[in-house]
């Protein structure tokens, strides 16, 4: 076995458990988390033998942390879409009246549930979304951590979820 592949598999052995662990507290899934794991591994795995790496440890964990931020991208990208678009197309390329009177309430839905959204997370919510920057440019912007913009844009998520479903149940109407 070459010394690269030994140090591999030394590194699986020691770090395996631990870096799981870092991704599971990360995603809340342990599923998820496993398979992150061994993406990050395989990944490192793929680097050419001669490659050298000063901290094997700290490089796999920088790995797995780009792993989350990427899945949860996607995450939050098919969530969007799925408040986004309506559950059913109309059957043709000009719609009637009534289909586009549902889609600008719709849309007011969803510039309500954002609007209602507190000031700080609504701001981070438009810089990602609307403004496409990443969360590092927006915590610069708004002075917080990229780790918090991560969390108010997962909980703008949230909140804009309940707001929908707290109006389409009957709520309230301003």
């Amino acid at each position: 076995m070459s010394s690269w592949n030994a140090q591999l598999a030394r590194l699986f052995l020691e770090q395996r458990k631990a870096l799981e662990a870092f991704v599971a507290r990360r995603t809340g899934n342990r599923q998820v988390a496993a398979d992150l794991t061994q993406e990050a591994f395989l990944r490192l795995a793929r680097l050419p033998g001669g490659e050298r790496i000063d901290n094997l440890r700290a490089f796999l964990f920088t790995v797995a942390g780009n792993l989350v931020r990427d899945h949860q991208r996607q995450a939050m990208r098919r969530e969007q879409v799925e408040v986004e678009l309506p559950e059913h197309e109309p059957a043709c390329d000009q719609p009637d009246g009534l289909a586009r009177l549902a889609t600008e309430q719709e849309e007011r839905l969803l510039h309500e549930a954002i609007m209602a959204l507190p000031d700080v997370r609504r701001r981070i919510f438009l810089l990602y979304h609307v403004d496409g920057l990443a969360y590092r440019e927006i915590a610069e912007r708004e002075g917080v951590t990229a780790r918090s913009v991560e969390y108010h844009l997962r909980q703008a998520l949230v909140d804009c979820r309940a707001f929908l479903r707290g109006r389409l149940a009957g709520g309230p109407n301003p």
